[in-house]
């Protein structure tokens, strides 16, 4: 192959070995092969021409050289080529045919172009270790990294393969959710704190205050069929009720019926006053009724002569018309009664799978009936419960025929259905039609 250097003022700016046999150029252009900075250089010119057998090197004044051909002993310049008539014309330019084992130089003004042809180098032997030294594969091997390497593999493909056979279980909605835990994700509401009373109007607070002042006038005196009380009883009575009226003051009914109103008499006076009558005439109102007497000035408090006694619910009894009293409240008891038909089953799952769950969810069939039995004891008829029993044995697409016509019942019914569960069908779906009689025990 072709090596190629470039000396411009004693230093070598390039060189190369062309791998391959192809034309090569100088010149100060940057297409040419090489490159060179240099006034006496052209832009481009095909130095070495391969005409696809052999190298041809081309010159033209005012280049020299020295070209050392195959046989020759010493170099010879341009002109002793010349007169031994080695020189032809290549593409209108003088030139040298070369062969594997030239060499010379082209000086182009102060560049020189030094070239020779050289053997390419040997690949390098790849070095190959002895067999003993090599060892077998299984020597190579680290045991204990391939035996926790195949442990984890083991333990991963497992994993994945129980996890693919797991049947598909859709996701829980809240209706499916038990009550209990309900509460426990949505907890109570807060209570919200009481409203402040709204502010009494000022107007209204001082006629109070005016009725208060006038009442103690009114109140002295007496009516016209009653003797004068004297002063020590007059003076224990205003004590007993004004130290009434501060214990039921702004206490819910009571502070309305303690009110005062416009002229002195408060409102409880209004109700059992008649004409110029007081508060103090309230126990002529309940005179005569049995075993209800109002206490006053230095009575005892109960009618008749003895300790008070008090009387409860249970103690009330009317005059020749039998006892009143109040007895325990029992709840009555129904019961109804819930047949299974038989069902119509569309799919691979034998009837007596089917009626295993059934007969064990029987009884939560009824209880639906008996809720609603309570409030409507001439309730009875028939309903049709249609679902689809899923791979998974789950329950699907749940309709209600109610032809008994109660939404409670059949709301019920629908709510229990979600949570029956089958044993898993072979051949995909079943859809069943569960008809079902409802009536009252005897």
């Amino acid at each position: 192959m072709l090596r190629i250097g470039i000396v411009q003022r004693g230093k070598i700016i390039d060189e190369r070995e062309l791998k391959r046999r192809e034309t090569v150029s100088v010149g100060t252009d940057e297409r040419a092969t090489f490159t060179a900075v240099s006034g006496a250089m052209p832009k481009k010119f095909d130095l070495f021409e391969y005409d696809g057998h052999n190298y041809f090197l081309r010159f033209e004044p005012p280049m020299d050289g020295r070209i050392q051909l195959g046989g020759q002993k010493a170099a010879l310049d341009f002109n002793r080529l010349r007169q031994q008539g080695q020189v032809t014309r290549k593409s209108g330019v003088e030139a040298v045919p070369l062969d594997d084992s030239s060499r010379g130089k082209v000086v182009i003004g102060d560049v020189t172009v030094l070239f020779q042809f050289k053997a390419p180098a040997a690949a390098p032997v790849k070095p190959v270790l002895p067999a003993d030294i090599r060892g077998t594969l299984l020597q190579n091997i680290d045991v204990q990294f391939a035996t926790i390497f195949v442990f984890v593999a083991t333990f991963q493909i497992g994993l994945v393969a129980y996890a693919r056979s797991l049947p598909y279980v859709e996701p829980t909605s809240i209706e499916q959710v038990d009550k209990l835990y309900q509460r426990m994700i949505m907890p109570d509401r807060q209570p919200q704190p009481p409203k402040p009373p709204a502010p009494v109007p000022e107007d209204e607070t001082e006629k109070a205050e005016k009725g208060k002042e006038k009442a103690p006038a009114k109140k002295k005196k007496a009516p016209a069929k009653k003797k004068a009380p004297t002063k020590s009883s007059e003076a224990s009575a205003k004590a007993k009720k004004d130290a009434l009226k501060k214990q039921v003051a702004g206490k819910g009914l009571l502070k309305v019926l303690g009110a005062t109103r416009q002229g002195g008499n408060d409102a409880l006076g209004d109700v059992f006053s008649e004409g110029t009558d007081s508060i103090g005439d309230l126990g002529k109102a309940f005179d005569g009724i049995q075993g209800v007497d109002v206490a006053g000035e230095g009575s005892a408090g109960t009618r008749g002569r003895g300790s008070g006694k008090g009387v409860g619910i249970g103690d009330l009894e009317t005059e020749g018309g039998g006892n009143v009293r109040a007895g325990t409240k029992s709840e009555a008891k129904v019961s109804g009664t819930a047949q299974v038909e038989a069902p119509a089953v569309d799919g691979e799952l034998s009837q007596a799978a089917i009626n295993r769950v059934l007969n064990r969810q029987k009884k939560a069939l009824r209880d639906c009936y008996e809720r609603a039995l309570k409030r409507d004891r001439a309730l009875k008829g028939k309903i049709v419960i249609s679902f689809e029993i899923l791979e998974t044995g789950r329950t699907a697409e749940i309709s209600i025929d109610d032809r008994m016509g109660s939404n409670t019942v059949a709301s019920c019914i629908k709510k229990r259905v979600r949570y029956w569960r089958f044993p898993r069908p072979a051949g995909g779906s079943v859809f069943v039609d569960l008809p079902i009689v409802f009536q009252p025990s005897s």
